[in-house]
């Protein structure tokens, strides 16, 4: 464990040295946030949800509409958490409750409900206006994942090529340093550069409103996930001709953009095409997007089947870089 400590300072010292790489590690995630989420996404909002109780056909009918995707639940304070309006129906009596900065869909939604039922008379609506989230705590929240995919993938990938391409693996090969060592080393310097992105985006956030929750189950969640990247990024490595630095990094660029736009980063699940929908709810980042939603905006346990999956895929990853990425042919 000595060793990949002393590895991990190494580069640490080596690349935060840089100019370069402190402008990709401060500056652009602030740039990939407010371009790809704030500017873009917010341009672009997908249907607003509304979670029905009381009657499903009613759901059906919102998700025909050109404003709503309809589903049905039982939970209002769910609903408000993840910035869905609730409606409960109870005969003729129609009551909305609704994150407060979507009043102005109120009217729409009261008027395709009118016009769903109408064959019954007379309908009575009461509205209610309550604190949710906002989109924006859905972007930012996100974004911390997308970063610790960027900075996984592409970070292990970066150095390790960088290092190749300067022939340092040379003078490490002669060391007495392990193969799996200079694999932690590398994912251990990940981790912490992915902790250090994250400070200007949460304080970016602030200016949009988003406080996030912070614990300390979010912060071992974050070097998780970034944990899990950065295997990928070893094994992607690993794989690659070493003659050929530029393949590795090639298939990241390949990988990681697919990854993060067709993942629940800056859209509801219910955005995508529902041939899309369970490749998006399944791939890493969603799952990884999901556990962050739920510890620093939604204040809630995270699925347990979600937890084991990024464990389980974490473990495999590393596992797997640990073995391809040798530091000599004979290890």
């Amino acid at each position: 464990m000595r060793n990949v400590l002393t590895t991990a300072w190494a580069i640490i010292k080596d690349n935060l040295s840089s100019k370069v790489t402190l402008f990709f590690v401060i500056f652009f995630p602030l740039f990939l946030t407010l371009i790809f989420a704030l500017g873009f996404g917010a341009a672009a909002q997908p249907h607003a949800t509304v979670m029905v109780y009381g009657d499903p056909s009613l759901a059906n009918f919102l998700s025909h509409s050109i404003m709503f995707t309809g589903v049905t639940g039982s939970d209002e304070r769910e609903a408000l958490l993840h910035n869905y309006v609730f409606v409960n129906v109870s005969g003729n009596k129609i009551t909305i409750f609704y994150p407060q900065q979507d009043n102005y869909l109120i009217p729409s939604l009261e008027a395709l409900i009118q016009e769903y039922k109408l064959d019954v008379s007379p309908i009575s609506f009461q509205t209610s206006p309550e604190q949710g989230t906002t989109y924006y705590d859905y972007v930012i929240s996100g974004m911390i994942g997308v970063v610790a995919l960027s900075n996984g993938i592409f970070g292990v990938t970066g150095v390790a090529a960088g290092y190749y391409r300067d022939r340092l693996v040379d003078r490490l090969a002669v060391s007495p340093l392990k193969s799996y060592e200079w694999v932690l080393g590398l994912i251990i310097y990940e981790i912490v550069i992915t902790m250090i992105s994250i400070v200007p985006i949460l304080l970016l956030g602030l200016a949009f409103g988003f406080l996030p929750l912070i614990s300390l189950s979010f912060l071992a969640f974050l070097a998780i996930s970034t944990l899990t990247f950065a295997g990928l990024g070893a094994v992607i490595f690993g794989l690659s001709p070493k003659d050929k630095i530029f393949v590795a990094q090639t298939v990241a660029n390949i990988l990681v953009f697919p990854l993060m736009f067709l993942s629940n980063a800056f859209f509801n699940l219910n955005a995508f095409p529902p041939i899309l929908q369970p490749i998006v709810a399944y791939q890493p980042l969603s799952i990884i997007n999901d556990v962050i939603r739920d510890l620093t905006v939604y204040d809630t346990l995270p699925s347990v089947f979600d937890v084991i999956y990024i464990a389980v895929l974490t473990i495999a990853f590393v596992y797997a870089g640990g073995r391809l990425m040798r530091l000599r042919e004979a290890d």
